[in-house]
């Protein structure tokens, strides 16, 4: 998939950008309130999309993706510009370092990936930079109200117990939300029609082959064992109320939705040892952060609403 980042970035800025705008690559493609962002930066970031999944995207989606993340970067850098943030160099390394796990690299190889597609390391430290900022303009805004008491730590500590030592096999139909000419609304449907039809003993290596724009469609949608460790709290949930054989409901991802398969399910270790000091903060800091997401849709929703966004 990564050797191809190069070409489909390149077919991107050719369909994607206006002919004069694609010569000039500093120019910019959008100003939010007085910040520009640059059809260079606009490439930058849609070829790191690329190598986070979003490679069956159409070369329409994959720019208006890539140009909506970046204004909403802008939005919560002057946010954080205003109440005077600035990220530590150690939470950037840990940033990257969480990105890079998505594609089972360490952050020094996924910017060693990155650079020899093209893409700079400011490129990549820009990706994380504007949501550790935005962090901490949450937390500082609603601190009072994320901020988890002792009992509700202890819950979030048992339930990371619970967690551990377990792995589960899996196979994935992915769906770009716009693919083959289909609408948004078409594609959940089809999710939806999908998930009811292979629970019903539909043929899932069948629905793949038609289906899937995922990566591991060449390999009949296996995705192999995952660590529970190692995916977001939706799929966890819905894993653990799968049946071997049975398939999950549609379940948002960037660009798109997935359903999954349950496969096996295996226990690989012993649960989590007691509590320390670095467990009891770590279970804060997930509790913080899943709060302060929920009250930070709303204010992005309004810095948007109030800032002057132009598109060019």
């Amino acid at each position: 998939m990564f050797r191809s980042l190069t070409l489909i970035a390149a077919l991107f800025l050719a369909l994607a950008a206006p002919p004069a705008q694609a010569q000039t690559l500093f120019r910019p493609v959008a100003i939010v309130n007085d910040s520009a962002i640059t059809g260079f930066d606009l490439a930058q970031r849609a070829q790191i999309l690329v190598a986070l999944g979003f490679s069956s995207a159409s070369p329409d989606a994959l720019r208006a993706e890539a140009l909506d993340q970046l204004v909403e970067d802008r939005l919560k850098l002057q946010a954080g510009a205003r109440i005077g943030v600035t990220p530590s160099p150690e939470l950037i390394t840990s940033g990257v370092d969480n990105i890079a796990r998505q594609s089972n690299l360490s952050g020094a190889e996924f910017r060693a990936l990155m650079s020899s597609q093209g893409v700079t390391d400011q490129a990549v430290d820009d990706l994380v930079i504007a949501e550790i900022v935005w962090l901490q303009v949450v937390r500082s805004q609603f601190r009072g109200r994320v901020e988890p008491g002792e009992a509700e730590i202890d819950e979030e500590i048992s339930f990371s117990e619970q967690r551990s030592g377990v792995e589960f096999r899996i196979q994935e139909i992915g769906l770009p939300l716009s693919d083959g000419g289909r609408t948004e609304a078409q594609t959940r449907a089809l999710a939806e029609e999908l998930t009811r039809s292979l629970n019903s003993g539909g043929d899932f290596e069948a629905a793949v082959n038609q289906y899937s724009r995922s990566p591991s469609a060449a390999s009949g949608g296996n995705v192999g064992w995952v660590s529970t460790d190692r995916m977001p709290q939706n799929l966890l949930s819905a894993l653990n109320n799968l049946q071997i054989g049975q398939v999950s409901q549609p379940l948002p991802v960037a660009g798109g939705v997935s359903l999954i398969r349950l496969l096996e399910r295996r226990q690989t270790g012993s649960a989590s040892p007691a509590a320390t000091d670095n467990a009891r903060e770590a279970a804060r800091d997930r509790l913080i952060a899943q709060r302060s997401q929920r009250l930070a849709e709303g204010m992005l929703q309004e810095l948007r609403r109030d800032a002057l966004i132009e598109i060019r």
